[in-house]
């Protein structure tokens, strides 16, 4: 048996109706795009490397376009999980409470009060009259959040407590704080 030589352009087009079979059996909806082009690469290298006393080429060329399309399925499972990783973890790192993007605290973003903005514009006595109303956890909390810069869960590994200790203390101090600068207005 010899083997026909065919010209590429004749190749795919009497072909091509493969990647498209084999495409549908996988369920991948993207006809024109990276997934075919991978599929006609597939059927195209199948042909050079057919050898034929190894058997028919069609089942050859359906086997490596059905494995090497699954491989690029795969594959994109795999980044569009790693890429899911990455936004998951920048959305914790950048909405921790702690994070300042341009000098501007989330809270600032959202209409909200800003501690720091009470502390720059008070003295010390103004600044322990703010600190007097919050608890001693709460003022733990002051202190280390908005006076040192630490994250929650930095402050829950100094202090020897849960993260969601920390969290709370951190949102009643914020609405104590909060209701007292809307008293002053």
């Amino acid at each position: 048996m010899t083997k026909k030589k065919w010209e590429l352009e004749d190749f795919i087009e009497q072909n091509q109706r493969r990647v498209y079979y084999q495409m549908a059996r996988l369920q991948i909806d993207e006809w024109e795009g990276d997934y075919f082009q991978e599929g006609l690469v597939a059927m195209w290298r199948a042909y050079e490397n057919y050898n034929p006393d190894k058997g028919p080429l069609t089942t050859y060329m359906n086997f490596q376009i059905r494995n090497r399309l699954v491989d690029v399925l795969r594959q994109s499972i795999v980044e569009r999980k790693y890429f899911e990783q990455l936004g998951i973890q920048f959305k914790s790192e950048t909405q921790s409470g702690n994070y300042m993007d341009g000098n501007i605290l989330p809270f600032e973003r959202e209409g909200k009060s800003n501690p720091l903005a009470i502390m720059a514009q008070t003295n010390e006595s103004d600044f322990l009259k703010l600190t007097e109303v919050l608890t001693e956890k709460q003022k733990i909390w002051f202190n280390h959040a908005i006076v040192e810069g630490l994250s929650n869960q930095e402050i829950a590994e100094k202090e020897e407590v849960s993260l969601e200790a920390v969290k709370s203390w951190a949102k009643s101090a914020k609405r104590k704080l909060r209701n007292m600068d809307w008293e002053r207005q």
